[in-house]
């Protein structure tokens, strides 16, 4: 049987197709060239007529009722009727905010590697190709997701005062919302090809601008702002694989190094680790992933105030001195 089920049919659909079936039965009942009233399209020319010509010209109408022209092409139907479903029809209207919330949900359950468009539309209980009117492919489904989240922690304008509050400020919230969605690192750390999202780009900007007029030159700034941001998606990447662990053994951090101690032991006593081999507690707590992103944090904001010192310096400094700016006016020679 050609054609898609009648599963597939939308209800007008399935009323044309009623409309077509009384027509036709209509048509051995009478003459030749005789139209039932309200019957459309169909012409009632006879039986051979009323299933042969009239059929065709009526196939456009009809797609996907058995027998009736040929099959449409999966994509284009997709697009023409998004409610239509591999299971019936869809509860409510889909758009792409549903879409992309329903896979940060599953992303934030399960782990971003189990998001694909299949899997979405299973959870939305939709044809995977009705995605498609909306997202255009996983790649634009990625980027929409880490948008998303990076929306929902705007930095505030103008900020708290001074350059070290106000990138303190801006790591903190993008740190807190790795903590929220630890999958986000994998999908902005691991590429060179940054997710193309408008509210992640906020929080360059945002840095930027407040480094602005510390006598820095554009590119520096540049590479504070990404610095500080690569950093955090670095530091961030164990958040993620420490959810992934835990969904897979059911079992913390702690309760993975406590099952360990043995083999740890039996490996410190025939290694020369000296320094390794004084790893206790205290160690333990230091090397967590909101210890270390504390520690690093400050260490690196250290280095930008050491870095805006020498700009300072340099661009005190009387013209022609060993620290004065140099010829061409930039204010520091090189960075």
């Amino acid at each position: 049987m050609r054609g898609r089920p009648p599963r597939y049919c939308s209800r007008a659909c399935r009323a044309r197709a009623y409309r077509m079936r009384v027509a036709d039965r209509s048509a051995t009942d009478t003459r030749a060239g005789v139209r039932g009233e309200g019957q459309g399209d169909v012409q009632a020319e006879g039986p051979a007529k009323s299933q042969g010509e009239g059929r065709a010209e009526g196939q456009a109408d009809i797609q996907g009722v058995p027998g009736a022209g040929t099959r449409a092409d999966p994509v284009a139907d997709a697009r023409r009727t998004p409610e239509s479903t591999e299971t019936g029809l869809s509860e409510g209207p889909l758009d792409q905010p549903l879409i992309v919330r329903t896979a940060i949900e599953l992303a934030d359950r399960d782990g971003v590697a189990a998001v694909s468009m299949r899997r979405v539309a299973t959870e939305l209980g939709v044809g995977v190709m009705s995605l498609y009117r909306y997202v255009a492919s996983r790649e634009e489904l990625n980027d929409l997701m880490v948008d998303t989240v990076f929306a929902e922690r705007p930095l505030p304008e103008p900020g708290p005062d001074g350059w070290r509050a106000k990138l303190e400020l801006s790591a903190r919230e993008e740190w807190a919302l790795y903590r929220d969605h630890p999958w986000v690192s994998h999908l902005v750390a691991v590429t060179t090809r940054p997710p193309i999202a408008p509210s992640l780009m906020a929080y360059t900007d945002w840095r930027m601008r407040a480094l602005d007029g510390h006598r820095l030159d554009f590119a520096t700034m540049v590479q504070i702002a990404i610095m500080i941001g690569t950093y955090l998606q670095s530091a961030a990447m164990p958040l993620a694989h420490e959810a992934q662990a835990a969904r897979a053994t059911r079992h913390t951090r702690q309760q993975w190094a406590d099952a360990r101690q043995d083999a740890l032991h039996r490996t410190l006593r025939t290694a020369h680790l000296p320094m390794v081999s004084e790893f206790g507690t205290e160690a333990f707590q230091a090397s967590e992933p909101e210890n270390i992103f504390e520690f690093g944090l400050q260490r690196m904001l250290d280095g930008v105030a050491t870095l805006l010192d020498a700009a300072r310096a340099a661009g005190d400094a009387p013209a022609g001195s060993p620290a004065g700016p140099s010829d061409d006016g930039s204010g520091i020679d090189e960075i």
